[in-house]
């Protein structure tokens, strides 16, 4: 009887199983193909039938089984209060006018309490000479830029304004898990009102390889970022990663991460050549940007080649900048990272390197 049932349903509608297990559930793709092979090779041969049900059945067993035989117990853990909200422009962002504190323990004790406060503009705290705010610096980017796991005199901004005995003001417009594409959206979308009065503005990306992925939606994270896209030259933003038909492509790429067979097909997380001429593209409409609403500009980059990636559009784009090539500068591998697992963002001391480096290559002091 449930041999004649399977026999029966139409093709059709064992496709849109097939997808619809693809979109909301790995587990249910594989139950949905096992249908399909029902399908088409019950009424031939039970033997491929029982072959391909046999294998489905080993790949479900192996994607249960591998992430919990492999899941290491970390005696680190971290507590955290921080809250989101979405702007319908740039996306997510930290609760505004906020302090949000983070407990890093060890073996349940207590290590490290970070305190992020953040503004009424959703940036972290920030660090004015005066209400003119004539010469201004902007940092953009990430995670790092932002001072994960860092307080706030411990922050790369916080450190840039103090060694320039408070000459200038020193904004950080960076959160976790951004990209360009954030501070792109924001220059778009005049949400620059904390800079406002600035005159001189020196604005400073820190770039990692990671970003590249980042502003194509090849994240896990970041659903809630703004997708941008070319279109007859012109870079325009197209919602959210999040908004429909590009959620089902994300969806897709979460199903591919969630197996590990499917993961040794496609690495879902691997960006292109496609993905490095947005990326590019998105730099130079920022600088674009930033030169039209701010005359007085200028563009520094940090480069950061952390996944040792071979990204030669991206390398072109930077040749003729003025940058900073961490690796170039011969850090103490322990200052690079901060031993969290988990977590592995720089320290403190590293922030204060290269501070005293910016500051010495871009600005020409010290």
């Amino acid at each position: 009887m449930i041999r004649n049932f399977f026999l029966k349903l139409k093709v059709r509608y064992l496709l849109f199983l097939l997808l619809l297990g693809f979109i909301i559930n790995i587990n249910l793709f594989y139950l949905s193909s096992i249908f399909l092979f029902l399908k088409f090779y019950l009424k031939k041969n039970n033997i491929l039938f029982l072959l391909a049900s046999y294998t489905f059945l080993s790949f479900m067993i192996f994607d249960y089984a591998m992430p919990k035989l492999t899941l290491e117990k970390s005696d680190y853990y971290t507590k955290s209060n921080i809250e989101y909200d979405i702007n319908k422009f740039f996306g997510y962002f930290p609760k505004k006018d906020t302090v949000f504190e983070e407990q890093i323990y060890f073996k349940d004790n207590l290590l490290k309490v970070n305190k992020y406060n953040i503004n009424s503009y959703g940036h972290r705290k920030t660090y004015r000479s005066n209400l003119k705010d004539d010469d201004c610096i902007v940092l953009f980017g990430g995670s790092i830029t932002f001072g994960q796991s860092l307080n706030e005199n411990e922050t790369l901004s916080s450190l840039i304004y103090l060694k320039l005995n408070q000459n200038k003001s020193v904004y950080n417009f960076a959160f976790n898990g951004y990209g360009p594409h954030q501070f792109l959206s924001k220059l778009n979308n005049n949400y620059y009102q904390e800079i406002k009065n600035c005159n001189k503005v020196s604005f400073i990306y820190f770039y990692i390889d990671d970003h590249v992925g980042r502003v194509v939606g090849k994240r896990s994270w970041g659903d809630k970022s703004p997708r941008f896209v070319i279109e007859n030259g012109n870079l325009i933003q197209k919602d959210f990663f999040s908004s429909y038909p590009f959620k089902i492509i994300m969806k897709i790429r979460k199903n591919f991460r969630n197996s590990k067979i499917l993961s040794l097909l496609h690495n879902v997380n691997l960006a292109n050549t496609e993905d490095e001429l947005l990326f590019v593209k998105i730099l130079e409409n920022i600088e674009k940007k930033a030169k039209s609403k701010f005359p007085s500009s200028e563009t520094f980059y940090i480069l950061w080649n952390r996944d040792d990636s071979n990204f030669k559009i991206v390398d072109i784009f930077f040749k003729n900048k003025k940058k900073i090539h961490i690796e170039e500068l011969n850090i103490s591998q322990k200052y690079l990272y901060n031993n969290i697992p988990g977590d592995n963002h720089p320290t403190k001391e590293f922030n204060d390197i290269l501070s005293s480096i910016i500051i010495n290559n871009f600005f020409g002091e010290m």
